[in-house]
């Protein structure tokens, strides 16, 4: 997968008042959420998953939730249920916007322990052992997750999840994030949040169409992973990061881009964008997209993306088309 309205968010940041959160270091600020409180209700929320305890997650009252683009309750989206775990988990926050953005992968594929022997004396299994899972009973699914905090509560949730059927992709594949996009940068080569958020846009440009691709600050190191799977310098996808763009199967018009991650430290930007079908190309698959950038000496040197491949045509948040 791979314009027009930006929407920037900038938040009067703040993590409950009770329970678990508050007891972290950052907790009596109550002006500021910073990113250790982030991380933390972003930890809350996926061990609510995980538990599914949607009481456990530090909602405001006036809570948003949307799922695949549909509005819902809390924990009555696509994943939620029991028993569930997450073994691919990656997490991006920015204190300046209250955003807490989470890459993940939700699987209801638990191997529950055999039960201890009634009887004295009577075998036991070797340690780890454990019950096979009923056959096609495993769901694997992508799984994103957006929140806003305010006041140190979640006051937006926005879940996407997409079970890989219709692209062939595996989500079992996944295991460890790629630690390039947590790795600090040194001063000389990071670039301002403005610089990260405009050169985010420029791809975003050629991807619509409206700027040449040689005009985007590529990195020879670029890669491009979507869903796990490389769309760039592969067998199936020989281009690069900019030539991929010379096949119009990979164009859209690029509409409702958010930008809620800008990390100057780490040279990360995370948008969300709507891949709307152009008129003239019917066949490309349009879909909501969450795009996290890595830019290093001001080049674009990896991108990870995450989206419904079936297609979700809108987001539920924003403004103007796809919305």
């Amino acid at each position: 997968m791979r314009g027009l309205p930006i929407l920037m968010l900038a938040a009067g940041l703040a993590l409950p008042a009770s329970g678990v959160a508050a007891t972290r270091p950052d907790a009596g600020r109550a002006d500021r959420c910073g990113r250790q409180c982030l991380l933390g209700i972003l930890w809350d929320y996926t061990e609510a998953l995980t538990d599914d305890k949607p009481s456990e997650v530090p909602a405001a009252p006036s809570v948003r939730v949307t799922s695949n683009g549909r509005v819902v309750e809390l924990g009555r989206g696509e994943v939620w249920g029991a028993p569930r775990r997450i073994p691919y988990r990656q997490a991006l926050v920015d204190p300046t916007t209250g955003a807490a953005i989470f890459y993940g992968v939700v699987t209801n594929a638990i191997r529950p322990r055999r039960p201890a022997p009634a009887t004295p004396g009577a075998r036991t299994e070797p340690a780890g052992r454990a019950e096979p899972a009923p056959r096609g009973a495993d769901t694997w699914w992508f799984y994103v997750l957006r929140l806003k905090v305010e006041s140190r509560r979640i006051s937006e949730v926005e879940e996407i999840s997409y079970d890989g059927s219709s692209m062939g992709a595996n989500a079992r594949a996944l295991s460890l994030p790629d630690r390039l996009f947590d790795a600090p940068l040194p001063r000389d080569e990071q670039s301002s949040r403005e610089q990260l958020i405009r050169i985010a846009n420029e791809y975003f440009d050629a991807v619509s169409g409206k700027l040449d691709y040689r005009k985007v600050p590529w990195h020879p190191e670029c890669q491009r992973i979507e869903l796990g799977v490389f769309t760039v310098n592969a067998a199936t996808s020989p281009g690069s990061c900019g030539g991929e763009f010379q096949n119009p199967a990979v164009r859209w018009n690029v509409v409702n881009r958010r930008f809620y991650v800008a990390d100057v430290q780490r040279g990360l930007v995370l948008a969300i964008a709507n891949f709307t079908t152009p008129p003239d190309l019917p066949h490309n698959n349009g879909s909501v997209v969450f795009e996290l950038f890595k830019i290093q000496d001001g080049l674009i040197r990896q991108i990870q993306a995450f989206f419904r491949g079936n297609g979700q045509l809108h987001s539920g948040w924003g403004s103007g088309p796809g919305s």
